[in-house]
């Protein structure tokens, strides 16, 4: 197939679960049909890839960069002549090829609503009648959607895929501390106040050996500021903005992952599971779903919930290894990327046929 993919992002130019998604969809893409990527960049040309189309976005408001992207996807698809386009973006628009895009979600990063949300949710529901399909990560995603009232021709749901070489177990050091992580986007919605909360709610004789490390791309930097001051004189340790998250995975006892906001998905508890460690999440339908119910949920914005979760994963280590086990147990059955790739390949060979 002649494929074309667009994105309005792409790492690491941004850094984001879906951003990398998109990435090893390319790469599946491109190992077995001709495929030209359209992305767009705001930070810099070089770190999007070389053979791409890159469409300069920087210092563009939101609706510029969506207008630029549309205007590249045209450009692109009279040139390239594809059979099939896929988008990451709902901005994507096509004049007469078969379109398929990806919605993860639309929590927008906030879990309040907003005149900007709805806006937003409004021009999601408008664009997904010119698109013949929209793929969503989960079950709950779909149904989150349809009730938000997108109504695309045809609606599948294909789970997200983890790098199984890159995202694997590793021995790590037993010093007496048990390691909690919460690798994430960092801003109020994704929680890191309430899992540095629950650290500092530990007894003293449990915190006296333990450590959190709050890892991950800085999306809000008052907040980070606000979670540091939150943080001061207690176990906690801040690596901002890396280049590779997976070694902080593979380094800690325990993942944290006590999002507020409506996930589509939950790409933090499966790369952990994925890692071989065990996760405690809020409960919510599609991280319960992409976990397979593996790990300790706990309600929602219960702090005291996450803290006994803690205590009692740092009590019992052999829980720890047998969340562990069963986490990679089902994360190599159900998400290896060439299975992800197989499930799109299907749906965009219904678009072109």
């Amino acid at each position: 197939m002649k494929i074309m993919m667009v994105a309005r992002r792409f790492p690491p130019d941004v850094r984001s679960g879906t951003e990398r998604v998109f990435e090893n969809l390319y790469a599946q893409a491109r190992q077995r049909h001709e495929v030209r990527l359209v992305v767009g960049f705001s930070n810099a040309r070089d770190l999007v890839p070389p053979e791409a189309v890159a469409v300069d976005l920087r210092g563009l408001s939101k609706p510029q960069a969506w207008n630029q992207i549309m205007r590249a996807t045209i450009r692109e698809e009279g040139r390239f002549q594809p059979q099939v386009v896929l988008g990451n973006s709902i901005e994507v628009l096509t004049r007469k090829t078969p379109l398929a895009c990806i919605v993860h979600d639309l929590n927008f990063g906030s879990t309040q609503a907003s005149w900007g949300s709805r806006a937003k949710t409004a021009f999601y529901k408008f664009r997904s009648r010119f698109s013949n399909t929209l793929i969503t990560v989960s079950e709950a995603a779909r149904l989150s959607l349809d009730e938000a009232g997108l109504k695309p021709r045809h609606f599948h749901v294909v789970h997200n895929g983890v790098d199984l070489e890159r995202f694997g177990p590793r021995p790590s050091e037993d010093n007496g501390i048990v390691r909690f992580a919460y690798p994430s986007r960092i801003l109020p919605g994704k929680g890191q106040h309430l899992a540095i909360d629950a650290l500092a709610r530990l007894p003293k004789r449990y915190k006296d050996r333990a450590r959190l490390q709050i890892v991950g791309a800085v999306v809000d930097p008052i907040f980070r500021d606000q979670i540091r001051v939150q943080a001061h004189q207690q176990p906690v340790d801040f690596a901002t903005d890396v280049v590779d998250i997976v070694s902080y995975y593979q380094d800690a006892d325990v993942v944290l992952f006590p999002t507020l906001l409506e996930e589509g998905f939950g790409y933090t508890a499966v790369e952990a599971m994925a890692c071989g460690k065990p996760v405690i999440y809020f409960d919510q339908p599609a991280v319960r779903e992409a976990t397979g119910g593996i790990g300790i949920a706990v309600p929602k914005g219960d702090v005291d919930g996450m803290r006994d979760a803690m205590r009692l994963l740092m009590d019992e280590p052999e829980r720890r290894e047998e969340l562990g086990r069963a986490g990679r147990a089902y994360v190599e059955e159900n998400y290896a990327w060439s299975v992800v790739w197989s499930r799109y390949e299907e749906i965009l060979r219904g678009l072109v046929s």
